[in-house]
């Protein structure tokens, strides 16, 4: 029996409501839009540029080659409806699954747990060997030869230890089928594990050989790298034959202290009272690094050059790629070892939190755009339809990040002959998408489309600031808007 449009747009809001989907508004908007369209007949126009380009705010220019945010969004989709399906909604009778492969949903009923299991087979991943054994031969009695692989090959798939998997498997086998002649067994399970270990070998050859020519494929590939995008605003830094620096910010940790650390940090430590240990200690990365019986409070050390946020991480990412696919090398070092001459002999890429690299401030031009201390973006001359400060919003009951601003500034270095590159967010969320502006083809386009009205007809404009504003879900930048792009002169802002 077919389901009904009022059945489907019923469940749809059931499932929209749930704990499961609680502050995705991305992943609401996703399902909505596929579950709507589909029943407007429309799968047609379930494409990956339409999804981009009206639910997740992609312009025209979207290459989804460049810009995965449809693919990454569906897979968390397809985790978020299975979480549900496996916990609230486990009684429903109406199933939503998004396959693999497609962006349009496929309404069901559930009529089974066998109907759960089909429809969201990775939340049930231990299923046993003789099920497998029974579903791969059509619920006949197999073969010795042919249980015997079906049984080694569920099982490698299954658990980690295939010594112990042969001799299960072979066990199951012989008080299920019959008694054979041992020798005849181990040559028959010999053979198998001989075919299967030659397959396996086979198959990570033929991985690793395309895999190869991919990159090589990419690396010899001209149309990204050389396109006028690229070039407009990675020009300076591709065309140096010496490779850029980047300056990964790596800002201060505090951590418990434990009884390796020496006595000059241990001397220095804050000392925390019951209720801050208390909180801190809810924490699982912080279980065991103190001992609240031994007669000593808790203490903090800060941990300087140790870490650095995710975002700076996954930034570091897409900077790396960007230049493997022009065939250039970067070096990398942590913010506060950058000296003097870095700053002076070579083009450098400022990836992080102003705040750890209070340098930056100092070098010219003046800027228009300046982070403050309090923690916000302050414009100090604003144009018409500009604000004056532009602060992180959150979500008033869970104080998850919402929103958050990044800038992209890019000036002359202490010497005036090479350049740096700032990208950095409010918030570590901020610091990645704006690697991901300078490092996604659609965002790139946008970018050096406005540098060359603004720069007139001779060269597109060389030194700049540009604001950012970053719409946040479950700590990941899911939209970029660029709000503001102004010029930096060399002489002064």
């Amino acid at each position: 029996m077919d389901l009904g449009r009022e059945e489907k747009l019923e469940h749809l809001e059931k499932v929209l409501q749930s704990r499961a989907l609680h502050g995705s508004e991305s992943l609401k908007a996703f399902l909505r839009f596929v579950v709507q369209k589909t029943l407007d007949n429309q799968e047609l126009n379930l494409k990956e540029y339409t999804i981009a380009t009206e639910v997740f705010g992609r312009n025209s220019n979207y290459d989804s080659r460049i810009d995965s945010v449809v693919r990454v969004q569906a897979g968390r989709l397809r985790s978020k409806l299975q979480e549900y399906y496996v916990t609230e909604g486990k009684d429903d009778k109406i199933l939503i699954t998004l396959p693999k492969g497609h962006y349009y949903p496929v309404f069901s009923y559930a009529a089974s747990e066998a109907d759960a299991l089909r429809a969201f087979p990775s939340a049930h991943l231990a299923a046993a060997p003789a099920t497998i054994i029974a579903e791969t031969n059509g619920g006949r009695l197999a073969t010795t030869e042919e249980a015997t692989a079906d049984a080694i090959t569920a099982s490698l798939v299954a658990t980690p230890e295939p010594s112990a998997i042969a001799l299960s498997a072979t066990s199951d086998i012989h008080a299920g089928v019959g008694t054979a002649r041992s020798t005849h067994t181990g040559r028959t399970l010999s053979r198998v594990l001989g075919v299967i270990i030659v397959a396996l070998v086979l198959a990570v050859l033929g991985l690793s050989f395309s895999n190869r020519e991919l990159r090589r494929q990419i690396i010899k590939a001209p149309s990204f790298i050389n396109a006028d995008e690229i070039t407009t605003v990675w020009g300076a830094f591709l065309s140096d034959p010496e490779p850029p620096l980047l300056a990964l910010s790596n800002p201060a940790v505090y951590r418990f202290v434990n009884k390796s650390d020496p006595d000059a940090l241990t001397e220095r430590a804050i000392r925390l009272n019951a209720e801050q240990a208390r909180v801190m200690d809810d924490a699982p990365e912080f279980k065991g690094q103190y001992l609240p019986n031994d007669g000593r409070p808790p203490r903090l050390i800060p941990s300087l050059g140790m870490y650095t946020g995710m975002g700076e991480a996954i930034g570091l990412y897409r900077l790396a790629d960007l230049f493997r696919s022009a065939n250039k090398d970067i070096l990398l070092k942590q913010s506060r070892l950058v000296s003097a001459a870095d700053l002076k002999y070579r083009n450098v890429i400022l990836l992080g939190s102003i705040y750890v690299n209070d340098w930056s401030r100092k070098l010219p031009p003046d800027e228009r755009f300046v982070y403050t201390y309090s923690a916000t973006i302050e414009n100090r001359h604003p144009l018409p339809g500009e604000e004056h400060e532009y602060k992180p919003q959150f979500d008033k009951q869970t104080g998850e990040l919402r929103i958050d601003y990044a800038l992209i500034t890019v000036k002359p270095n202490v010497s005036g002959e090479h350049a740096v590159m700032t990208l950095a967010g409010i918030y570590s969320e901020g610091t990645e998408a704006a690697a991901e502006f300078v490092t996604t083809r659609n965002h790139l386009a946008a970018l050096a489309q406005r540098l060359h009205q603004l720069g007139g007809k001779d060269a597109p404009l060389k030194y700049y600031q540009a604001l950012l504003k970053v719409g946040v879900e479950n700590g990941t930048p899911t939209t970029i808007t660029l709000l503001a792009l102004h010029p930096l002169n060399e002489s002064g802002g």
